[in-house]
């Protein structure tokens, strides 16, 4: 499967810096595309005659690393930007990966009661 290369720019790269990503990266000679999780810390824009390709320097946010890579633009397939959300009932933000793992299912506190049966479906209908 070959897709195109995401269509980048100094303008919305820039608007990544910061961010937790999703990427898909097609790599030469590779028929298949790989998909990574970084944070992107910085970037290096495109300037004629001294750097022909931007590319941005994250880190892995799956393990830690001491030094960031360097993820060329023109490799990059798709992009995704994945939010993370404050703790529920703090203001506080989770670690890196909290946002990531968190399925958003509400699990009842007691199973096997009158209000909930053993499979932990309440009966009610959740949008």
């Amino acid at each position: 499967m070959t897709s195109q290369p995401l269509a980048l720019n100094a303008t919305k790269a820039l608007s990544l810096l910061g961010q937790t990503v999703m990427v898909e990266l097609r790599i030469e000679d590779d028929p298949e595309s790989l998909w990574r999780c970084f944070h992107i810390v910085g970037l290096v824009a495109p300037v004629p005659g001294l750097v022909s390709e931007g590319h941005f320097l994250c880190f892995n946010a799956l393990q830690e690393e001491q030094f960031p890579s360097e993820i060329y633009w023109c490799d990059i397939c798709s992009l995704t930007t994945l939010h993370r959300r404050p703790l529920e009932g703090s203001d506080q933000l989770p670690p890196a990966l909290g946002g990531l793992i968190r399925s958003g299912a509400a699990l009842p506190a007691r199973r096997n009661s009158s209000t909930v049966p053993a499979n932990g479906s309440t009966g009610a209908a959740h949008p």
